[in-house]
């Protein structure tokens, strides 16, 4: 049997999330095809929230590139010449766990591809606490490997569990791929918003409040409703869709990062906002055990694309004037404060 380090490549195109099964006293998932009607995010139409307009990534070939991105050079630049790196198909001669800092590729294969990953299921989950290891100890831990092995230059960035006083933390929480707060703080403003504009946040939901329903409709939501004042017309209150893309707009907004994913385990989806934060691109909506792209295929590329280590995709230009000063430098200046901390690597046109 085969070590995931031993056909990289290969391991990516093969690694498909098991299965999840709810605890018995986890609430009622809704019927297939219907929303849950649970998602009561706090969230309210406020004046400074500026998006406006949400375009499918579909048009852009989304899935094609995905899965041609394991088959090209991902494109990456050191601080003294350019080269190419693979997803490699020859051995690494290296284990799948990293014994130093406990990252492995945790993962399952199908028992065909001759790929032995040891999976321990997780706890069934009944509450938002419960779901975080699901996601954590396999997809994170999985992607977050193999961005070190590609490039070990990143070997600072990681997921973290966002840990804040929020009052949908029961219902609504995030990951955040970044580097340590204590090398962000020491930081010109420059290179920090250069490191924040490459992170990325991945929030999720349970699957009985975030049901495929309530996904499909964030996915193919294409407009936000307009702020308007009280007494030129009767104020609408955002549906649970707006108040999803309220609430990723708004964290994303807080962070400086325009790269996002929103997932329930079960359902994943992938999106970005323009640099300018009036416009949002987003993928479709793919099961957890998706093949061609799977879901670890999803993941690296999307974390790949927001470091710059892969080229293939770009956030479409729209029109709009930001209205938060957005002067990221290139991420050289980062390097050269905390060579470990940034990659050397140029910030999208």
């Amino acid at each position: 049997m085969a070590k995931g380090t031993d056909s990289l490549k290969s391991y990516v195109r093969e690694a498909a999330l098991p299965k999840m099964t709810n605890d018995r006293f986890a609430p009622a998932m809704p019927p297939d095809g219907h929303k849950s009607h649970m998602n009561t995010l706090k969230v309210r139409p406020e004046t400074w929230r500026r998006l406006e307009g949400i375009y499918s990534l579909d048009n852009f070939r989304l899935e094609e590139v995905i899965i041609s991105c394991s088959q090209i050079p991902i494109l990456t630049c050191s601080m003294s010449a350019g080269i190419d790196v693979y997803l490699p198909e020859r051995s690494l001669g290296i284990d799948d766990r990293d014994e130093t800092t406990g990252e492995t590729l945790s993962i399952p294969c199908h028992p065909g591809t001759g790929f032995n990953i040891m999976y321990k299921e997780e706890r069934r989950p009944s509450d938002l606490s419960r779901l975080a290891p699901w996601i954590d100890n396999l997809a994170l831990m999985t992607v977050q490997r193999v961005i070190h092995l590609i490039q070990p230059a990143t070997h600072l960035w990681s997921f973290s569990l966002a840990d804040e006083a929020d009052l949908d933390r029961k219902i609504f929480r995030y990951y955040l791929w970044s580097v340590p707060n204590y090398i962000l703080e020491d930081m010109t403003e420059e290179a920090r918003r250069s490191v924040q504009y490459s992170s990325v946040v991945l929030a999720f939901q349970p699957p009985w409040i975030l049901s495929r329903q309530d996904m499909k409709e964030f996915s193919k939501c294409r407009s936000f409703p307009p702020f308007r004042e009280p007494g030129n017309a009767f104020p609408t209150p955002l549906n649970s869709t707006h108040r999803i893309w309220a609430k990723l707009w708004d964290l994303c907004v807080k962070r400086n990062t325009p790269w996002f994913i929103l997932t329930s385990y079960n359902h994943w989806t992938f999106g970005m906002f323009s640099r300018g934060w009036t416009a949002a691109f987003i993928s479709g909506v793919y099961e957890h055990n998706n093949y061609s792209p799977t879901i670890t295929e999803c993941l690296t590329f999307w974390i790949a694309s927001a470091m710059r280590i892969a080229r293939t995709l770009r956030c479409p230009k729209v029109c709009e004037e930001p209205s938060i000063p957005q002067t990221p430098c290139m991420v050289y200046d980062a390097m050269a404060q905390c060579p470990e901390a940034a990659l050397a690597l140029a910030l999208l046109d």
